[in-house]
């Protein structure tokens, strides 16, 4: 009888549909939409059932990659998944290589958004990792289409695209569809107070929506909302951990998303899944999550004007109603972790079964 090896043993327990799964996920702590992934996706494998391992390093260790070659990989790992900034230093190990490419940075939407800070430091630092990453790994993702156009324009391949994802049981209406208290319209902005995020355009929004409106700004992972700009109706909130985030949506009538580029709108998803609408600029990841006059009322970017339209508009409770309700459903359709989370598995078994 001939004798099996320890390989096809291996190998056949990996193309099992059923078998679950050990999955290494090495993250840089960056403080940013990659991060909320990452540990979304270590809890919705769990979930699913097999067993992931989140292992956090310093945001520093993009400048010292080497830390991470020598780090050894986990016993019994079946898939190594991370981003672009690690991948190139995960490569070639025994187990096949996922890259999730989170923030493409030589889109053309958000190559203008850069400072020359951010430009030294991707030309410096990040796009040679990246470009190695996404040429070792076995199997590269992209979290939206245009992530995915602008990647296969520039390095000649087309990604797959798997879109990041909300709980949907985490993030939900609040009972009823009207917020208690009376008073002006409130608007909710989450995100870093940067240009990029559009909270420049706060303060004339703030001045067009005075008489009807009240601007609720939370910051986002890497820098609190200075509180210089909390003036006249404009109202800096206490910093809130990712778990409390749905107690803020709950106390909004309107989202407002003046992103003027975004990979994925993780803030409309959000608001989409809590029944609020959503006005924002017609721009990349926003425009792709929500759909402008049915979850949401867009304008071209930097029309502010036409932004604080949308917010008269919405001082109609049944319109907020109608997109509300339009983006929950939405939000579970088409944004679902089990429809994300799924897609990765059958990402990593198809890489199983042709090692």
């Amino acid at each position: 009888m001939r004798r099996v090896s320890v390989f096809e043993v291996r190998w056949s327990m990996s193309i099992s549909d059923d078998r679950p799964l050990r999955v290494w996920l090495p993250a840089i702590r960056a403080g940013s939409g990659s991060d909320v992934f990452t540990e979304r996706l270590a809890a919705a494998l769990k979930r699913a059932g097999h067993d992931p391992i989140l292992q956090w390093f310093r945001h520093s260790t993009e400048f010292f990659p080497d830390i991470v070659r020598r780090v050894p990989t986990p016993a019994g790992v079946d898939i190594i998944h991370t981003g672009s900034t690690l991948g190139h230093a995960l490569a070639g190990r025994d187990a096949p290589l996922v890259v999730t490419e989170h923030q493409y940075i030589r889109h053309p939407a958000f190559l203008p958004q850069r400072s020359l800070q951010k430009v030294l430091y991707h030309n410096v630092v990040l796009y040679r990792s990246m470009r190695a990453s996404l040429k070792r790994a076995d199997a590269v993702v992209a979290v939206s289409e245009h992530t995915a156009d602008a990647m296969e324009a520039d390095i000649g391949t087309r990604p797959r695209v798997i879109h990041n994802w909300v709980d949907h049981e985490q993030f939900y209406p609040r009972a009823s569809y009207l917020r208690g208290g009376g008073g002006p319209l409130r608007l909710l902005f989450v995100g870093n107070p940067s240009r990029w995020k559009g909270a420049d355009v706060l303060p004339e929004l703030a001045s067009r929506v005075v008489q009807f409106a009240e601007i609720d700004c939370l910051g986002g992972l890497r820098r609190e909302f200075p509180s210089t700009m909390a003036v006249g109706n404009i109202r800096q909130l206490a910093r809130l951990p990712p778990s409390g985030m749905r107690a803020a949506y709950a106390g909004a009538d309107v989202v407002v998303v003046p992103t003027r580029y975004e990979a994925f709108g993780y803030v409309a998803l959000e608001a989409m899944a809590c029944g609020l609408p959503v006005i924002g600029f017609d721009s990349t990841g926003t425009a792709e999550v929500c759909v402008d006059g049915v979850t949401a009322l867009l304008a071209p970017v930097n029309d502010v004007e036409r932004l604080a339209a949308h917010a008269r508009a919405l001082l109609d409770p049944a319109l907020r109603r109608r997109l509300g309700e339009a983006g929950r459903i939405r939000a579970i359709e088409y944004f679902s972790e089990a429809r994300a989370v799924q897609a990765y598995i059958s990402v990593y078994r198809e890489l199983l079964r042709a090692t």
